[in-house]
């Protein structure tokens, strides 16, 4: 990829193709060579945060930048194409080799296959050998005994695509809706579409709060 390259002025003009460092962050999160990343653009800065593959709702954090060119286009440019690599690492930062070019039917037909590829992997039929976690925010009291886990329905899955936390949610024992935020991690999401839409009956195997987070690990009823 040669020499990391600053980025000076405003040149703005695309294909942009460029290594940029980026300041690592710690997260739990693990983040390798060769991996994409999710690039968000914090709304009305510069700044440039990135998130590791497979995490959601905030979650997943690994490094932060102020660049005013990729802030620019992300914001201003139409059918925006972005590809990005992880080219380096070091314990204090991370270089991402960013491609990012206008290509409106490239941008369509990538979206396109994420949806589709979303679509049939939450129809395929599984088998959960594990339990996993799901996550909640509430600033009400929550008791283990006194909530259902409720989700969207199997017809609903095309109209939720990129809708990962609202897909998920607790009510009481009657049915009314908990005020807690979803917060679940993308695999978590995943793993209970799959199994309710599978036929299993989902089972909770153990309940944690740390201050206003829940912590609920579920599996199938045996």
């Amino acid at each position: 990829m040669g020499i990391l390259t600053n980025i000076f002025g405003n040149n703005k003009k695309l294909p942009f193709k460029k290594a940029v460092r980026f300041e690592r962050k710690e997260s739990e999160f693990e983040v390798n060579i060769g991996e994409e990343v999710k690039i968000w653009n914090k709304p009305n800065t510069k700044q440039l945060n990135l998130y590791a593959k497979g995490s959601a709702g905030g979650d997943g954090l690994i490094g932060t930048k102020l660049d005013s060119v990729i802030s620019y286009h992300l914001n201003n440019t139409e059918n925006l194409f972005i590809e990005n690599k992880v080219v380096g690492l070091t314990k204090n930062t991370i270089d991402l080799f960013i491609y990012m070019y206008s290509d409106k039917k490239a941008v369509q037909e990538t979206q396109q296959n994420y949806k589709t590829e979303w679509i049939e992997k939450l129809n395929k039929k599984y088998n959960p050998k594990s339990s996993w976690e799901l996550r909640f925010y509430s600033e009400n009291k929550i008791e283990k005994n006194d909530f259902l886990i409720k989700s969207i329905d199997k017809s609903q899955i095309e109209e939720f695509y990129q809708k990962d936390d609202e897909t998920i949610w607790l009510t009481d024992k009657n049915g009314e809706k908990i005020i807690a935020e979803n917060r679940i991690r993308s695999g978590g999401t995943e793993k209970t579409l799959r199994a309710i839409f599978s036929g299993y009956e989902l089972e909770i195997l153990t309940f944690k709060k740390e201050h206003n987070w829940y912590y609920i690990e579920i599996g199938i009823k045996k």
